[in-house]
């Protein structure tokens, strides 16, 4: 099993036992609920990968790694969908970026999905930040209003610049734009640690 994820995802030996462990720690009946996922996503810390539990990234990428949509994702989704998520070349990552903002999965972004993802980030980035140093300045009511004006001024302009035929949604190649340009939106679709960032 271990040598046959190998060979079909981008992590190597060591990688996949430590994910394969990971998994089984988490794992009921070989699967994992969304519970469970979050659970196991909060581990990958240890198994050296990005750690995404102070991100909103976690839900999403339950519900895209949920193939056929029985409300489980096994083995062979979790580390496979990691592998892109992690190792994934740069068209890979997009490609999930782009899912992960396409929340109906109609295969284009609105503005709404565009804006209320920001929102989400922005809110995760700034709570993993006042953890980290200790300090809390906005009450959440406050930090709701600031992201929800943050969101909504970076969705318009994105749209405003991006949106090319003007028919209020985003396609993959219209995103992928916008990624090239705001490199801080895959940010958190790699491999490496980092400092927390507030955009997604």
């Amino acid at each position: 099993m271990v040598k046959k994820l190998q060979e079909e995802t981008h992590f190597d030996k060591v990688e996949v036992k430590s994910l394969y462990s990971t998994f089984n720690e988490c794992a009921t009946d070989g699967k994992l609920d969304r519970p469970a996922f979050k659970k196991a996503i909060g581990k990958l810390e240890e198994a050296g990968l990005k750690k995404l539990d102070d991100t909103p990234f976690p839900d999403r990428m339950f519900e895209l790694l949920d193939l056929n949509k029985d409300g489980t994702v096994d083995l062979q989704e979790f580390i496979s969908g990691l592998s892109f998520l992690c190792k994934g070349t740069p068209e890979e990552k997009l490609l999930l970026s782009f899912k992960a903002y396409d929340i109906d999965g109609n295969g284009y972004i609105t503005k709404d999905e565009l804006c209320l993802m920001f929102k989400q980030a922005w809110i995760s980035g700034f709570k993993a930040l006042c953890t980290t140093h200790g300090n809390e300045e906005l009450s959440m009511e406050e930090l709701n209003e600031f992201a929800e004006e943050m969101a909504t001024l970076f969705a318009d302009n994105a749209f405003d610049t991006l949106d090319t035929n003007k028919d209020g949604k985003l396609s993959f190649e219209e995103f992928k734009e916008f990624a090239l340009a705001e490199p801080k939106i895959t940010a958190t679709l790699n491999g490496f640690k980092r400092e927390v960032t507030i955009t997604f």
